[in-house]
Order: structure tokens, then C-alpha cells, then sequence
């Protein structure tokens, strides 16, 4: 797999986000509308990662959604769960984009309770 630094030392940058800040007041969709894909893409990092924490097959791996010179990157994403707390970072190895979202316990994407039978 190659990565390709970004061509501007400036271009580097990280996401933190607390996923509760992008949605509405139900909690389970985007608060504003150009908010939705961010948050549907949010959303299957925060499924994959705390289903592989429990040990439930996790599917096909999220891609990246960056967009580099108009054209889409692709590459799979590698997320991590770092246990005890709810920090859940992601990093693209094509391109570099990277962040670590927080505030999704027990959120309609947190599989973490699923393993008891408990599915939100």
C-alpha cells in the first residue's frame, strides 16, 4: 500500500469530534443537513469499532471519504477503540485523514451493550 503525504505540510490536520455536537435532539440523525453524511460516515466507524470490541463480525471496513485533487480516496480505514474510555480514532494510511470522535456511548451506532442482547 503507498501513501501519498499531502502535497502542503498545511493540509495535515485531525478531527476531534463529539459526535453529539453534529446530531439533532433525538440523537439519531445529523442536526443540521449538510451534517448527514459526516455523521452517517461517524456512524460506521463507531458501529465497526465497538463491534469488534465485542467480538461480532464486523463487515466490510469503513473507507475513507476524503476527496484529494476531486477524486475519492478510498483507502480502508484503521480504527482503533482505545479501552476505558470513548475515544475512537481513525487514520487512513492512503492519505493521511485522520480524527478521533468521542460521546457516541450508547448512542444508536454503540454495539458495546449488544453482546448482552441489548441492541439500541
Amino acid at each position: 500500500m503507498v501513501t501519498h503525504p499531502p502535497a502542503n505540510p498545511r493540509d495535515i490536520s485531525m478531527w476531534v469530534i463529539d459526535i453529539r455536537h453534529w446530531l439533532d435532539e433525538t440523537l439519531t440523525g445529523p442536526g443540521l443537513p449538510q451534517l448527514k453524511f459526516k455523521v452517517k460516515k461517524l456512524g460506521e466507524i463507531i458501529t465497526y469499532a465497538t463491534s469488534a470490541e465485542v467480538g461480532f463480525s464486523v463487515g466490510t471496513q469503513p473507507v475513507c471519504w476524503r476527496r484529494t485533487n476531486r477524486k475519492p480516496c478510498g483507502g480502508g480505514l484503521e480504527i482503533e477503540l482505545f479501552p476505558g474510555t470513548d475515544h475512537i480514532h481513525w487514520q487512513c494510511p492512503i492519505c493521511g485523514n485522520e480524527g478521533m470522535v468521542t460521546g457516541w456511548g450508547g448512542l444508536i451506532w454503540d454495539m458495546s451493550d449488544s453482546e448482552s442482547g441489548l441492541f439500541h
